[in-house]
């Protein structure tokens, strides 16, 4: 029984700190700060949710294109899990529509999304994988792309 609670601990202390370098990589994000963002990503780090390769410059280029798209974008997570090597988050976005986004010339209004990741971590507590899930449907209706439904 003594082996089974430490492993319970080390497995929760784990997870704990999976969670917190995923908590640390949002908040680089925030600032902008592209290269301590990174240091939480493995080199060989994959994401799942578009077709690249593997090498964490895949999601170098993904990130520093939301912050070109939307420059004023912040992310505040909402709700964050882990288990194991895994954090899955729910998070929400603003940023100002300042540049052409999906064809449509800059509006300046506010446009809020929610989004939803998921992370696999390495023994390292760096993140190895990534699944990404937007609601562009809200972005779409906000941009005037596709009606909104009568509330």
């Amino acid at each position: 029984m003594g082996d089974t609670v430490v492993d319970e601990r080390s497995q929760r202390a784990i997870s704990s700190r999976n969670k917190e370098n995923y908590l640390k990589a949002k908040a680089a994000f925030n600032k902008k700060d592209m290269a301590l963002c990174m240091s939480y990503y493995a080199p060989d780090h994959h994401m799942r949710s578009r077709d690249v390769g593997p090498g964490r410059q895949h999601i170098e280029r993904f990130l520093s294109s939301m912050h070109d798209t939307w420059p004023d974008l912040a992310i505040v997570v909402e709700h964050a899990v882990a288990e194991d090597d895994w954090v899955v988050g729910r998070c929400t976005t603003t940023a100002t529509h300042a540049k052409t986004v999906m064809g449509v010339a800059p509006t300046n209004r506010q446009v809020r999304a929610t989004f939803w990741d998921m992370h696999r971590f390495d023994a390292d507590g760096r993140i190895v994988e990534t699944w990404n899930l937007m609601d562009s449907l809200a972005i779409m209706q906000q941009l005037g792309l596709v009606p909104t439904q009568p509330k």
